[in-house]
């Protein structure tokens, strides 16, 4: 009897430990939503954004998120509204109650990655010289949501970069990075 009630003990930890339900006790550790004077002041704030701008239907603060001009040279080139595909992606069944930065790590070979790969990606779609590009960071957003009683949250990874000390999106991140 002991044992059985230790096993079934140790497998409601490993539930609890591995499930993106939040405590009760804990609560989310939901950030201020961002403003558009903070969009493109770090990676945090510029991936964050991007999130927030989604599921609030907030076209102005999406488009912030990009160079200028960078989501009409896109659209053009595929004839498609990519505010609203990425927007009709996003929806959700729930009350989305907030994000928060919880990580980063550099784009750097130092942690891995092909960072000269990256900058020439970058280089090719945004139309920058190879030198504008400075810091690279996968940006770890999670947002917070709640259906009736039930709480849960999901972590997003996001490819971020900077120009001339402003922040900008470029891609969800398809590593298998986690943080």
């Amino acid at each position: 009897m002991r044992k059985t009630l230790s096993a079934i003990a140790l497998m409601l930890v490993f539930v609890f430990a591995f499930t993106a339900c939040d405590s009760k006790d804990k609560g989310p550790q939901i950030e201020p939503q961002v403003t558009m004077e903070q969009v493109n002041t770090s990676g945090e704030y510029v991936a964050r954004a991007y999130m927030e701008a989604l599921f609030t239907d907030n076209r102005a603060m999406f488009d912030k998120c990009y160079p200028e001009g960078f989501l009409e040279q896109l659209g053009e080139s595929s004839g498609d509204d990519l505010y609203s595909q990425y927007r009709s992606v996003m929806q959700i069944n729930a009350v989305v109650n907030g994000t928060a930065s919880t990580g980063y790590r550099d784009y750097t070979i130092a942690n891995g990655f092909d960072e000269a790969s990256m900058r020439s990606a970058i280089c090719f779609l945004s139309g920058r010289e190879y030198s504008e590009i400075g810091r690279i960071q996968i940006q770890k957003v999670t947002v917070y949501f709640s259906k009736d009683t039930e709480s849960a949250s999901a972590d997003f990874y996001y490819v971020v970069y900077e120009i001339n000390g402003s922040w900008f999106m470029l891609e969800g991140c398809q590593n298998d990075v986690e943080f």
